[in-house]
């Protein structure tokens, strides 16, 4: 598995679970903010999102919503980017095969 692989499965794990979380607070129930989505498997920083950011985040399978600072940029400079930093957390864009990958698991 690349770097890149390894980097897109990581989020998507992360993604997985926020989905989950999504799905309690459409239901009515209370979380405590959703996973940081970024590379780093060992993250468990906490991000707080509105329902519209949330949908904003998920409108595309190559967006994740990551701590602000916790990009792959430094690790992997061409799999992502930042396409939008709101104070609380940043939309961060997977690109080539990264980006690939992260929409096949999506799937």
């Amino acid at each position: 598995m690349s770097q890149e692989e390894r980097i897109a499965a990581n989020e998507d794990l992360f993604r997985k679970l926020n989905e989950r979380k999504a799905e309690w607070l459409r239901s009515g129930q209370q979380t405590a903010g959703f996973r940081c989505e970024c590379w780093r498997i060992d993250c468990g920083d906490r991000i707080r999102l509105s329902g519209r950011e949330w949908e904003e985040v998920r409108s595309q399978a190559n967006r994740f919503a990551v701590a602000p600072g916790h990009t792959a940029v430094d690790v992997e400079p061409d799999a992502e980017k930042v396409i939008k930093e709101y104070p609380n957390f940043w939309i961060v864009e997977k690109r080539g095969e990264a980006g690939d990958v992260a929409e096949k698991l999506d799937e």
